[in-house]
């Protein structure tokens, strides 16, 4: 499936989607410190504002970037706009000196009474309005542009396109918010994911409002669910059963200490072809994230299979395929993967 997004986002069926992408950089050097981490940042959330989607969850790391982002269906969420709502939505990016000449030709067609050349600039606006491909094209080359100036280089930064993965909402959306979250503690950054400046729940951990609304909607998509209420639940599912957690002050205050598998410990049971806890999986490289191409349950996979029946064959009867390497419970996935599904050690 080498063209996953277009068969991923090429129908849309007017609900709202959630979807997993991963962006490496070229050869996947290590080429991002503190300072470029922290510019990305910024360049995120306005190009966030700016497209209209939305960020349940993300992570930034040394050569890579993980986003779990909300796509509403772009006719549904047009409705309604004008001409004018969409020039006003260049005021999000007016800082840069391409947008800035843009707004000057607007204002120049308006004094001229050239109301096609404000039509056409109102309908450039459109077509990048909540577009995945749309969105992670400019939020590349935004990156890219801020690396190079910053670092006297020319050339690409990032290493072909990016992968994303259909995420069903519900326990399959929380997963994969948690496995992103646990990338620094994954590549041995830091021991808690609320210690890694770059991640959406140390974000949320901080007090942003939007980090901590993501990842609520990551617990309960659908649903208004309060931080107060949603913090403990996802702080649970970060840390599970089934890792040694050595004590932290979680979001209400309270100290906690438990026992559990040691990243040694893990290693062992999967060379030893066992199955390992979704909590541990979460701590490993899952390849069913980020390659999966479809995720959720049975019923989701299997309805999506089917919205795309003519590009299978005709062996091929259902959707939703087992996972392997741990227990998933009832998360099932579009492609089946051969090997190497979850892997230790990683700095993913």
């Amino acid at each position: 499936m080498r063209k996953g997004r277009q068969f991923i986002l090429g129908k849309s069926d007017g609900r709202c989607r959630f979807v997993h992408v991963v962006t490496r950089t070229a050869g996947q050097e290590i080429l991002f410190g503190d300072d470029e981490r922290e510019g990305f940042r910024k360049i995120l959330f306005k190009q966030l504002k700016f497209s209209g989607l939305r960020a349940l969850a993300w992570c930034l790391m040394g050569n890579h970037l993980h986003l779990l982002l909300e796509l509403p269906d772009k006719e549904a969420a047009l409705e309604g706009w004008t001409e004018e709502d969409f020039i006003a939505r260049l005021s999000v990016l007016e800082d840069e000196m391409s947008t800035r000449l843009t707004l000057g030709d607007v204002e120049m067609f308006r004094r001229n009474g050239h109301a096609a050349g404000v039509t056409e600039i109102a309908s450039r606006v459109r077509a990048r309005l909540f577009d995945l491909s749309v969105f992670m094209k400019e939020l590349k080359q935004r990156m890219t542009l801020a690396y190079n100036y910053r670092h006297g280089r020319s050339g690409t930064l990032w290493e072909g396109r990016f992968k994303c993965t259909l995420v069903e909402g519900g326990d399959a959306l929380c997963a994969v918010a948690a496995y992103i979250d646990l990338n620094p503690v994954r590549a041995g950054l830091v021991e808690r994911p609320e210690d890694y400046r770059w991640c959406s729940y140390a974000a949320a951990v901080g007090g942003m409002r939007l980090a901590r609304a993501g990842l609520a909607s990551a617990i309960a998509p659908g649903k208004k669910l309060r931080w107060v209420q949603a913090a403990g639940r996802y702080r649970e599912y970060l840390f599970g059963v089934g890792r040694e957690v050595r004590g932290g002050q979680t979001p209400d205050g309270h100290v906690k200490s438990r026992g559990g598998f040691t990243q040694g410990e893990i290693e062992a049971v999967l060379a030893a072809g066992g199955k390992l806890t979704l909590a541990q999986a979460l701590r490993c490289r899952v390849r069913y994230f980020t390659d999966g191409v479809v995720l959720g349950s049975q019923g989701f996979v299997d309805e999506f299979f089917a919205s795309r029946r003519e590009v299978f064959g005709e062996r091929r009867q259902s959707g939703g395929r087992r996972m392997k390497g741990a227990e998933w419970g009832e998360m099932r996935v579009l492609r089946d993967l051969k090997d190497r599904v979850v892997t230790l050690p990683v700095s993913d």
